[in-house]
């Protein structure tokens, strides 16, 4: 019995020692994400009230002949998100555009000064364990 519990216990070490391992040498050694896309930004329009699934169609074509606009035009409830190249247009432009085609009870969503001064993802703390963590590896091998 107690060599069997023993047999466990160093099992479980060793795989949690060996997975913390990968966690260490995966955190040290990824690069930096080269993005090719680098001038195309997302930007949100909200309306007033929710969008049914005929409208739905108008705007993401309305949107899509705007000159600028990529990717796609994603449309849920009462929020539009799409995606522009910011050196042939801005938010404000395609929003100038797509009010001029007929929707007024629309506006163009400002990120809260608190998110946009963030340096790291809203989604992760900046006071965290996890941030502090891959920092600290970082900084060890770099």
């Amino acid at each position: 019995m107690k060599i069997n519990f023993k047999r466990i216990l160093v099992a479980t070490g060793s795989v949690i020692l060996l997975l913390f391992l990968i966690l260490v040498v995966h955190i040290a050694t990824a690069k930096p994400v080269t993005i090719e896309l680098a001038t195309w930004q997302v930007s949100r329009f909200d309306f007033k009230q929710p969008i049914d699934s005929i409208t739905a169609k108008k705007i993401v074509y309305d949107l899509s002949a705007i000159s600028g606009v990529k990717g796609d035009v994603l449309v849920k409830n009462n929020v539009v998100v799409f995606f522009h190249d910011n050196t042939q247009t801005s938010n404000q432009k395609v929003y100038e555009a797509f009010t001029a085609k007929g929707y007024k009870d629309v506006s163009i969503f400002k990120v809260p000064a608190e998110l946009a001064s963030k340096k790291v993802c809203p989604a992760m703390k900046q006071d965290g364990f996890a941030y502090h963590f891959s920092k600290g590896i970082q900084r060890i091998f770099n």
